[in-house]
């Protein structure tokens, strides 16, 4: 790995990152596709299958040096607007790629940052947010320049954290007029009346929803039984039209 200081002279606007690199997305309804993915370092939530937990900014940010090489180059947190804006150059002329994933942790925890880049990097591939979706607050100020939302419904059985009812609903609607997908992380212990609640929360019943099993963080193996997965899918199916069961196929390919 080589290592990267940036000049002083570039712009102030800077946020810490853990790595940019160019993959497979392995989630949600457009898992399969080429992505660059940008990821954020830090998050306001802890949850216990995360498996990106870092609540605060590593020294440095690892960068793939060019698209499926895993070869890595390090660059000194915290990382500036242009930097990244050249690096998702350097992928983009390398491959076609579907979209720009902004992951994280928490990509909203870093609005500034964003309202600097997207307008910038909108015109080259659409820009694919993946969040916690609850901060509508903060979406309300990057919204003009996101394509796709991938909004999380944080499920206390599953994250070990208080369920954010009115957060998660003014999320969903102020993302109404935007591709969007909710995405469910499920125990073996989730109760229907938290999937009940999840009908609060999306009142458009045509509205994707990704049931995604919890996997073991140590052995990355599935922890959900075949009858817990088919009791959740069909609850859910009753009330939307479009309900899937999508594991994190990345992990089944060893990919970033």
């Amino acid at each position: 790995m080589s290592t990267i200081v940036e000049p002083q002279s570039q712009r102030l606007v800077r946020a810490g990152l853990q790595e940019i690199f160019s993959s497979i997305q392995g989630e949600g309804i457009w898992v399969g596709k080429r992505q660059i993915f940008v990821r954020f370092n830090a998050c306001h939530l802890k949850c216990a299958y995360c498996d990106t937990p870092q609540r605060v900014a590593s020294a440095y940010c690892e960068i793939e040096q060019s698209c499926g090489s895993s070869e890595k180059t390090l660059l000194e947190n915290p990382v500036s607007v242009e930097s990244v804006l050249n690096w998702i150059w350097h992928f983009v002329r390398q491959t076609r790629h579907h979209s720009i994933s902004f992951t994280g942790g928490e990509p909203l925890l870093y609005t500034d940052f964003l309202k600097s880049l997207l307008p910038e990097v909108v015109s080259l591939l659409p820009v694919y947010l993946e969040t916690s979706g609850t901060q509508p607050d903060k979406l309300a100020e990057i919204i003009d320049w996101v394509n796709i939302i991938a909004m999380d419904i944080k499920l206390p059985s599953a994250t070990g954290e208080a369920m954010q009812l009115e957060n998660h609903r003014q999320f969903y609607q102020a993302s109404s007029d935007k591709e969007l997908f909710v995405k469910l992380v499920f125990s073996e212990q989730t109760p229907l009346s938290e999937l009940e609640a999840v009908s609060e929360i999306v009142t458009h019943q045509r509205t994707p929803i990704i049931l995604q099993p919890m996997t073991s963080l140590t052995t990355g193996e599935n922890t959900v039984s075949a009858a817990k997965i088919f009791e959740v899918e069909e609850f859910l199916s009753a009330r939307f039209a479009d309900v899937r069961v999508i594991p994190q196929t990345h992990k089944m390919l060893a990919l970033l």
